[in-house]
């Protein structure tokens, strides 16, 4: 006996309008979810920067408190804002790209204390032995230096486009220029390819400037890749030279690169006898104005 199949139900159009209904209504919360993600995502981005301009560093715990967001939220929120130039992630939070209360235009600094930066660019003159490889930093002081360098018989490498300028129509110095980003508060070129062409040379001296200096901690600027650059010059020279006036003492930028170990020579125009104590007990030699 043939076994008989029976036929298929038909959805009835009630089934069938009820499916669709759940189908709409399900869709509806899920993009509205991701969209509610998406502008509070957007949204908390906008205030960690504003918390960052306020504070000038920010605590992911803190921050995931603040937002009532998990921690692993928070370090992508970082990452997302360090990838835009935004932030710099640090251990366990993130602060500004750089320290905004010392940067200041490269044309105002230089002008600023100007007959200090003179008598400092002048005794580093007397460092300098003809013939020799001088590795020049960014910076007001270290464009003055060049100045007094035209005339002499010199290799001379630079990151600093005021170096370049002061020393672009000189027929005695030899010009190697580094490459990199330009960073305009100071007009200095900085960054990946400016750690590879350092890597490659050898110099006899390395002037170099700073955003702040103290005997505890050392030697500061106000980036932090801008910092690693200044790293791969000292690495690069036989003898390291620190160009700093006095009111970059006692303070502190955002990018620490280096301590009084790494440093030969100081010279600045006032600094007191217990400092230069202190100092010396690093081995590094103090000349003033």
């Amino acid at each position: 006996m043939d076994s008989v199949i029976p036929p298929a139900r038909k959805e009835s159009g009630r089934n069938k309008n009820h499916r669709i209904c759940y189908l709409f209504l399900f869709l509806a919360l899920f993009f509205s979810f991701v969209y509610d993600g998406y502008v509070n995502g957007y949204e908390r981005k906008i205030e960690m920067v504003r918390l960052l301009e306020e504070e000038g560093k920010v605590n992911i715990n803190q921050l995931a408190e603040t937002f009532g967001v998990t921690k692993v939220t928070i370090r992508s929120d970082i990452d997302s804002l360090e990838t835009r130039g935004l932030l710099v992630r640090t251990h366990g939070g993130a602060v500004l790209p750089e320290n905004h209360h010392l940067v200041r235009r490269f044309d105002h600094t230089l002008h600023e204390r100007r007959k200090e930066k003179e008598g400092i660019a002048r005794i580093a003159r007397t460092l300098i032995e003809p013939g020799s490889t001088v590795l020049i930093d960014s910076g007001s002081t270290t464009a003055i230096l060049a100045r007094y360098l035209k005339d002499m018989r010199l290799t001379v490498i630079t990151n600093s486009v005021l170096v370049l300028q002061e020393l672009a129509g000189s027929e005695t110095v030899e010009l190697l220029i580094c490459g990199g980003a330009l960073r305009k508060p100071d007009m200095a070129l900085i960054g990946e390819i400016a750690r590879s062409f350092y890597e490659q040379l050898n110099a006899d001296i390395v002037f170099l400037g700073a955003n702040g200096y103290s005997v505890e901690k050392g030697i500061s600027c106000a980036n932090l890749i801008e910092g690693q650059t200044k790293k791969h010059m000292i690495k690069s020279a036989r003898k390291v030279c620190l160009l700093a006036d006095s009111s970059k003492q006692d303070k502190a930028a955002l990018a620490h690169f280096c301590d009084w170990e790494d440093i030969d020579i100081l010279i600045t125009d006032s600094l007191g006898a217990a400092d230069q104590e202190a100092l010396a007990d690093y081995g590094v030699e103090v000349k003033t104005i």
